[in-house]
């Protein structure tokens, strides 16, 4: 398997960080959906985006784009 360029490696890191903001913002979107106090709400916006980014980063890495 050839190694990734440097441009294949920004892309991936690009996808895992746009990954983590939607999903920030749909865990923002349903804290607030649900009555859920601001700071609650950010949070889990927090939460939300370190734990998909982190699972897709994860991913990249295993399948070798990282």
């Amino acid at each position: 398997m050839p190694t990734p360029t440097t441009t294949t490696k920004v892309m991936a890191i690009v996808i895992a960080l746009e990954s983590g903001l939607i999903a920030a913002f749909i865990a923002f979107m349903a804290c607030r959906h649900y009555d859920a106090g601001t700071l609650a709400a950010l949070g889990s916006v927090g939460g939300g985006f370190l734990a998909i980014s982190g699972l897709v980063r994860g991913i990249a890495k295993e399948i070798g784009l990282l």
